[in-house]
């Protein structure tokens, strides 16, 4: 008999065939308007506020809480409406807890000692296939030249990405900063390189109104800031600076995988592996030094998980990056251009 696990959430159970998919067990939903089910173990969303049930349910029951949380190739649009490609599934943890481990710190130990040729020429060309085709988390913002940003076309000087984040995310609390590491980031950008020109990315889910972002609240009046405030492809940035500043953003781990300076301000599931400049530190990731293609294949082909939306069945990474380009194609058409910036 398959094993059960326990949804309390609507949100995941109306993914309940991704979880059935992704964990092997049954899922069942517990709500006090039902029978309560026999189940082995109980899945919530991350670490989030919304599973506090569930994980305190896990804890009486004396069962494993699983936490699943959106992958870092989610899906076309940002929001509930859009069913997402990538999942984790974490049983010690979740990515963004520097203070708790995670499953995915566990893997980025053991990526450093990963020799396979073949592996790590997939990792290459998974961060090329990335690269090229401009895919990150959310896919549905167009790629747009610096001057349709509003930037210079060709500057003198280099320039430096400085990178919000939605008020309240659970990174930013878990990933051991707070609001005020904002303010120090921002500071530290504008110090830290005189004569560059500092370009502000407001968050996706700011720009459409849906949140808050931190870095909104100081104002953004200094002359050598530029604030970008509209929905662009995050690789149009990364293409065209120097150097990214970032508190916990997934933005900072796709600018170092393209080679870029990355300083952290925070303790995202990326930094302290020694290949990102940390304002904050967590001793115990010093004891491995993975490589960029190392942390790539841990992150990308072993911690998070694809599941064709439509079929429901697993896919893996490179088959997940070619739904995604298509289903952009097929939404965006030519209003997408994912050759333009840079």
């Amino acid at each position: 008999m398959v094993e059960q696990i326990a949804v309390l959430s609507p949100g995941v159970w109306n993914l309940k065939d991704m979880v059935r998919e992704l964990t092997g067990y049954e899922p069942v939903r517990w709500t006090p308007l039902f029978p309560k089910p026999e189940f082995g173990c109980v899945v919530g969303w991350g670490l989030k506020p919304t599973s506090r049930k569930a994980r305190r349910l896990a804890r009486k029951s004396d069962t494993t809480y699983v936490a699943m949380e959106d992958g870092f190739i989610r899906s076309l649009l940002p929001g509930p409406q859009e069913t997402p490609v990538s999942l984790i599934v974490d049983r010690s943890g979740v990515y963004y807890d520097a203070l708790g481990g995670s499953d995915l710190e566990g893997l980025i130990f053991e990526s450093a000692s990963w020799r396979d040729k073949k592996l790590l020429c997939r990792a290459r060309e998974g961060m090329r296939l990335l690269r090229e085709n401009k895919i990150s988390k959310y896919n549905h913002a167009p790629c747009l030249t610096p001057e349709e940003m509003g930037l210079a076309t060709a500057p003198e000087r280099r320039r430096v990405l400085v990178v919000d984040q939605t008020y309240g995310d659970s990174s930013v609390d878990y990933g051991l900063a707070e609001p005020e590491s904002f303010t120090s980031m921002l500071e530290s950008a504008i110090r830290e390189n005189p004569g560059a020109e500092i370009i502000v990315k407001v968050h996706p889910e700011v720009v459409s109104g849906r949140k808050k972002g931190y870095l909104a609240r100081l104002g953004l009046n200094d002359e050598r800031v530029k604030v970008v405030g509209i929905d662009v492809n995050p690789w149009s940035l990364i293409e065209i600076v120097d150097k990214v500043y970032v508190v916990t953003s997934q933005l900072g781990f796709e600018a170092m995988l393209a080679g870029r300076d990355v300083v952290c301000f925070g303790a995202p599931f990326y930094a302290g592996w020694g290949l990102t400049d940390d304002r904050v530190t967590v001793f115990r990731r010093k004891m491995a030094s993975p490589t960029r293609e190392q942390i790539f294949a841990a992150v990308y082909f072993n911690y998070c998980h694809y599941v064709h939306p439509v079929s429901k069945c697993k896919v893996d990474f490179e088959e997940a990056v070619e739904w995604l380009v298509a289903r952009r194609r097929e939404s965006l058409g030519k209003s997408f251009s994912g050759s333009r910036a840079g």
